[in-house]
């Protein structure tokens, strides 16, 4: 029976891994295929705002995203049957001369090595080639080397030290290892999430409070109406990388904060730029940040408790291409292989997040105006080079955010 599981599981997996990747590759297609249909002008409703040549700019850099991305698939399933099906995960364990608990931390860290060294090619290429053609590049090589030196070595100090904890409670409590795992597991991410702004996040950029004279009195305004402190509203130098702009909320407790790169200030006038604070601190009122918190932490209990149940179960093991079972395997198949079973439910979490958005939308416009919100956001998709357009599928997959039309016309819904 064990074979015949091993042998359902493989083909399985093996179908997962050809259809995921070729549905990603359509949905690729039709996004493209869009855009080219409106390559020359923008829809009639963003023509009193976007230029031809605005618009033309955005489909020509999305397209060109969009193509490396297609290379991309097609190496990443090239990769996944090198490290399962042909066995190179399976090799690399037996590689190591350690045995015990460093060899499961050690396999992991060589893997997450290799991994990182073969997608450098692809962020070379994305940062100095095209986002430098259109304009959107400002990290230097040497910036780009610290950023991912500073990265590997916060992953190294953080994620060595989970690593070790994890496999000695595997190795301590038996079939309730899982348990100890989860529990020890969502702690350290509730850390993370209270450290990030203002730990982990000034090790990359610098972050300066939001002032400004005309701006101080909306600002406490807003800020008090929702609920929190002008202190927790931050500008961000985004500009020392790219000419991007965004705006984004984070952490929880005394180190919540609202960010607005400072790229995105440059482009926006007071107004805006109070529509958008509005909108940021529309998800800190509406608990956007515990509910996702408690969606994860849900997920996460399944999944370790899944661990659990096929930990040693060598079917497990076997139908993914493994005929070794240990702790460092099980993990490494659980954070390579579930993306693939999970990739179907995409449009779920999708949806959440757009409802979100909607409702965050609401309560700027209830705060500020939503005509204000409105030219904030068309000025945003400006200065991103982002389409106006975009098919309604591959967006379901893929975009957290309502497709710019759709949410330019429920703004409009909300005006007195």
């Amino acid at each position: 029976m064990s074979n015949l599981y091993s042998y359902y599981t493989q083909v399985i997996f093996l179908l997962f891994i050809i259809i995921n990747h070729l549905i990603e590759i359509y949905l690729t297609r039709r996004q493209l295929e869009m855009y080219q249909k409106h390559a020359l002008t923008p829809p009639e409703e963003f023509k009193s705002f976007l230029t031809d040549s605005e618009h033309q700019k955005a489909i020509q850099y999305s397209s060109s995203k969009l193509k490396m991305g297609q290379f991309h698939l097609v190496f990443d399933a090239i990769l996944l049957f090198y490290w399962f099906p042909l066995h190179g995960a399976e090799k690399l364990y037996l590689a190591l001369p350690i045995e015990g608990m460093h060899r499961e931390v050690f396999f992991l860290i060589t893997f997450t090595l290799i991994q990182f060294v073969l997608s450098l090619p692809w962020s070379i290429f994305s940062t100095f080639y095209l986002e430098e053609k259109f304009g959107f590049n400002k990290s230097t090589p040497k910036l780009f080397i610290i950023d991912r030196l500073k990265g590997l070595a916060l992953g190294g100090v953080l994620g060595i030290p989970l690593l070790y904890a994890v496999f000695f409670l595997f190795k301590s409590l038996g079939e309730y290892w899982w348990l100890a795992s989860f529990a020890l597991l969502t702690c350290f991410q509730f850390f993370l999430v209270w450290i990030y702004p203002t730990v982990i996040a000034p090790l990359f950029n610098k972050f300066q409070p939001l002032e400004g004279s005309e701006l101080k009195q909306g600002i406490e305004n807003l800020v008090t109406n929702a609920g929190f402190n002008a202190k927790e509203v931050f500008v961000m130098d985004a500009s020392r990388r790219s000419a991007h702009g965004n705006a984004y909320f984070t952490g929880f407790g005394k180190n919540k904060r609202v960010v607005f790169f400072d790229t995105l200030l440059k482009q926006l006038e007071n107004p805006e730029i109070l529509a958008i604070l509005a909108h940021e601190l529309g998800h800190m009122k509406l608990k956007h940040i515990p509910k996702s918190m408690i969606t994860s932490v849900l997920l996460s209990f399944a999944g370790f408790w899944l661990m659990g149940k096929v930990a040693n179960q060598e079917w497990f093991f076997h139908g993914h291409f493994i005929r070794y079972t240990s702790p460092g395997i099980l993990l490494l198949l659980f954070t390579q292989a579930l993306p693939l079973y999970t990739f179907w439910f995409s449009p779920i979490g999708t949806w959440i997040s757009r409802k979100r958005e909607f409702e965050a939308d609401a309560y700027a416009a209830k705060e500020t105006r939503p005509e204000n919100l409105i030219q904030g956001l068309l000025k945003l998709y400006q200065q991103n080079a982002s389409p106006v357009v975009t098919d309604k599928i591959y967006s379901g997959f893929y975009h957290s955010h309502p497709p710019a039309l759709e949410r330019i016309r429920r703004l409009e819904s909300l005006k007195s």
